[in-house]
């Protein structure tokens, strides 16, 4: 064999090990981005429920902080949006307006089951948009004291809103009637629809005081998702 023909065999097999091994290399580097990115973390709407009604933590959504309707600044989590890919005008901070409803007469703060207190918002723009996750609901008290709220295992609906249409959100709670109860007296309840940052902020309007379970895993008051109004 000619000393050519040596050195292009030499050069050949060379080559062809560096392909094999650039596709080998290939081949592990996806099998890491499937194996780490296919699924991300559990929807809000996943959190599995206590058999008596109550949710485990969701630590969802991110803080924001913003002033509100009182003037004073204020912190609560960010809501949590479950229809991001929705082609419709998603309903923002700046035209939703907050209220309490007078639905079955609102809760009777004396009474010690699990109770209801329901709050709607009301689109007061002048074109429709669309609300879909759970809000973030934070819990003050007057002297600062503060409970983010968390969230049922209700799986959310998309609720397309005209200008002037309403949706509702529930928190359900359990209130404080003995007195050797640890107490949370809420003063206001600062609200973050989904997928927003801006608050919406209300006064408390019912007295009273909740069982503070703001340190449970499975508390007995926690907030639900926007859906349609009753």
């Amino acid at each position: 064999m000619s000393r050519k023909t040596a050195v292009r065999r030499t050069r050949t097999v060379a080559a062809a090990s560096l392909i094999a091994a650039a596709a080998f290399s290939l081949t592990a580097c996806g099998g890491g981005e499937t194996a780490t990115g296919a699924k991300g973390a559990p929807s809000p709407a996943a959190t599995p429920i206590h058999p008596g009604g109550t949710p485990t933590i969701d630590p969802g959504g991110s803080s924001g902080g913003s002033t509100g309707g009182s003037g004073k600044a204020v912190e609560a989590k960010a809501g949590s949006d479950s229809d991001s890919s929705s082609s419709a005008r998603r309903c923002t901070s700046n035209h939703l307006k907050g209220a309490w409803s007078t639905f079955e007469g609102g809760p009777d703060m004396d009474y010690d089951g699990q109770q209801t207190a329901r709050v709607v918002l009301t689109n007061t723009g002048t074109m429709g948009c669309t609300l879909a996750g759970f809000p973030g609901v934070q819990l003050q008290t007057a002297h600062g004291d503060t409970w983010d709220l968390q969230r049922s295992n209700k799986k959310p609906e998309s609720v397309r809103l005209a200008a002037g249409g309403k949706a509702v959100f529930d928190i359900t709670f359990l209130a404080s009637t003995r007195e050797g109860d640890r107490k949370f007296a809420p003063n206001q309840v600062v609200i973050t629809p989904p997928n927003e940052h801006r608050n919406l902020v209300l006064d408390w309007p019912y007295g009273g005081a909740l069982l503070d379970q703001s340190g449970a895993t499975r508390p007995g008051t926690f907030v639900g998702p926007v859906t349609t109004t009753e």
